[in-house]
């Protein structure tokens, strides 16, 4: 899924859904068992991946030909007009194709892209065209408004970040005494949770921004208007530096804080969470693809700065 958030970069972020969690994991819809990638047809044409992203300068989304299953990546030609189409005012926008490498070299793929800004609130159909005609189209809507995120370390809510980190006595992290939480309001689903520590790894004169992914799982839904997110941040801390007898200090920190990224999505974001190995498995399972599989999904994104207080 790294490619659909970013096009997001982690193990829960979807292909440019973050790429959209294992690209399949994110694509919504229901299950049409006639989806077989391995025997192409005229009715299924197409796979589309991506995330339609408020705020963002540039919205991508991966399109691949549902082909021959030995070859590997994609033919360098698309043959195809792939075209974002704004239900809401009846705008058009050609996207433009880019032949990419990806994963290190081994495949190639088409990416489309636009520098068209997306708005919030809005229904949105991605198009694939070929000779004019659409075969295959997935139609999505943005959220309305980006995520509230609130965090009070000072009340019975909030769990504050604290350093030094707290160890039991055989020398592990405690799970409660090493995790801050905040609250995410306004949205109808969460589809990824990034934590970023702005820190000066030991020997680096620079700071860096280390980047984990991997809380779209931490988060959980106590109350209809109101989702938790749960950060275990000594597992972070310790696993960058490689050590296992104490977190860095706050000193190490080039900016006190944590920044946190919650992004919403859509009403129509997949919940995969509760779906099964085998529905995961497939193509079809979370796909909104028309004349073809994958997902497009509308997404807005907002940020949220953690502070680092010091631990009695």
């Amino acid at each position: 899924m790294q490619h659909l958030l970013d096009m997001c970069t982690g193990r829960f972020c979807p292909p440019a859904l973050g790429v959209v969690v294992g690209v399949l994991l994110l694509a919504t819809g229901a299950c049409d068992p006639t989806v077989d990638v391995l025997n192409p047809s005229e009715k299924y044409q197409f796979s589309l991946f991506g995330t339609l992203r408020v705020t963002a300068d540039t919205q991508v989304i991966r399109v691949e030909p549902i082909g021959d299953s030995t070859r590997i990546g994609a033919p360098p030609t698309l043959r195809a007009s792939v075209v974002l189409e704004n239900l809401d005012t009846g705008r058009e926008i050609m996207l433009q194709d880019s032949f990419e490498t990806v994963s290190g070299g081994i495949a190639q793929v088409h990416n489309v892209r636009t520098t068209e800004p997306v708005q919030p609130g809005t229904n949105y159909r991605v198009a694939v065209r070929v000779k004019g005609t659409a075969v295959t189209t997935a139609t999505t809507a943005t959220p309305e408004a980006p995520p509230i995120l609130q965090h009070e370390p000072d009340s019975t809510d909030d769990a504050p970040f604290l350093l030094p980190c707290a160890f039991d006595f055989q020398g592990e992290p405690e799970a409660q005494e090493n995790t801050f939480s905040l609250r995410i309001l306004g949205v109808e689903n969460v589809a990824a949770a990034t934590v970023r520590y702005r820190i000066e790894p030991p020997g680096q004169r620079v700071a860096s921004s280390t980047q984990f992914d991997h809380y779209a799982d931490a988060v959980y839904r106590p109350q209809k208007d109101l989702y938790r997110l749960s950060v275990f941040y000594a597992w972070d801390l310790l696993s960058l530096f490689e050590q296992t007898d104490g977190c860095p200090p706050r000193e190490a920190f080039s900016v006190p804080q944590a920044v946190v990224r919650v992004t919403a999505g859509g009403p129509d974001w997949p919940d995969w969470r509760g779906a099964s190995l085998d529905a995961l498995a497939r193509p079809d399972t979370f796909s909104n693809v028309t004349g073809g599989h994958g997902f497009v999904g509308g997404v807005y994104a907002d940020t949220i700065h953690i502070p680092i207080q010091g631990r009695e």
